[in-house]
């Protein structure tokens, strides 16, 4: 009876997880966001994602990363519902184990989310020819919003060299992409160490 309860449980907020994530790429849709569709997800999401809205440490210029937070919340019952639905056990080591998943994943879809961003500031520059295009307001909000990132990291790695916006955002998205693979390392040995402690 409670094995039924908790594959239903986590299906349902597999479900919900979805419907969210849907809803925060409408938004990124000018012309999508006052559709009906938009609208009907906006009363069943809001209410949750808004929840997390206005946390400081998730802002990072113009961009909110707490929808990802939101997110990995939603996964992490998800997955603890299905291992309760299979019979699993609940001890200290895999509660820190699930906290620690969520803190690298929430990194991970933050620095994902960076690389992104950065990626396709490279792909303007490639195809424009210039660094910066004046012509274009969104372009220069963005550019005032990542360069002090971009440059932050290009620096640690290029030994006091002045860099080019393209061959910082390059470095930078090369240095994110290594971290991000040193932190699944990481991270799958700490959640192993955690899931096997015996307590």
């Amino acid at each position: 009876m409670m094995n039924t309860f908790f594959e239903i449980a986590a299906s349902l907020l597999s479900i919900y997880s979805f419907l969210c994530f849907f809803r925060i790429i409408l938004t990124w849709v000018p012309e999508m966001s006052y559709s009906k569709v938009s609208q009907v997800l906006s009363n069943i999401c809001d209410p949750y994602m808004n929840r997390f809205r206005g946390i400081r440490w998730l802002r990072m210029g113009s961009f909110d990363f707490s929808p990802a937070l939101a997110l990995c919340l939603l996964g992490a019952l998800s997955s603890l519902f299905n291992m309760l639905a299979h019979g699993g056990r609940i001890s200290i080591g895999m509660i820190l184990a699930m906290a620690t998943q969520i803190i690298f994943s929430i990194i991970s879809s933050l620095l994902v989310f960076v690389i992104i961003i950065f990626a396709v500031r490279l792909i303007l520059i490639l195809v424009r020819k210039n660094e910066y295009y004046s012509g274009s307001y969104m372009l220069n909000q963005l550019d005032s919003s990542i360069s002090p990132l971009v440059y932050r990291i290009a620096r640690t790695f290029s030994a006091g060299r002045r860099l080019t916006y393209k061959a910082a955002l390059i470095i930078s998205i090369i240095a994110l992409i290594a971290t991000i693979l040193v932190m699944n390392v990481i991270s799958g040995i700490l959640i192993n160490l955690l899931i096997n402690l015996p307590v």
